[in-house]
């Protein structure tokens, strides 16, 4: 689940976001946030996230989250993993293709 709110005004953006992950039981695990903030709507300091897919990445038989980083000029793949109820990051690197 993705939550996010921006709002341009000239030059600013004000901008939170919030991803999180609901299980079965509906316990919510808080997969990454941006807290309320204000940036520069041209050359943008706060990194967010996109979700892109759940897919058993590295063969293991757990479901993993694929995210698209994105901050100024950079953008990048994340593949993060739940175990043991904390999330670990399994890949994260540029140079990608979709």
């Amino acid at each position: 689940m993705e939550a996010y709110y921006d709002h341009v005004e000239g030059s600013d953006v004000t901008l939170c976001q919030v991803i999180a992950i609901i299980d079965q039981n509906s316990h919510v695990s808080v997969l990454r946030k941006v807290p309320f903030q204000n940036t520069d709507a041209d050359k943008n300091t706060v990194t967010t996230w996109s979700p892109l897919d759940l897919a058993n990445v590295n063969a293991d038989g757990q479901i993993e989250v694929i995210l698209e980083g994105d901050a100024y000029e950079d953008h990048w793949i994340e593949v993060v993993g739940m175990r043991d109820g904390s999330f670990r990051t399994i890949y994260s690197g540029l140079g990608y293709y979709l």
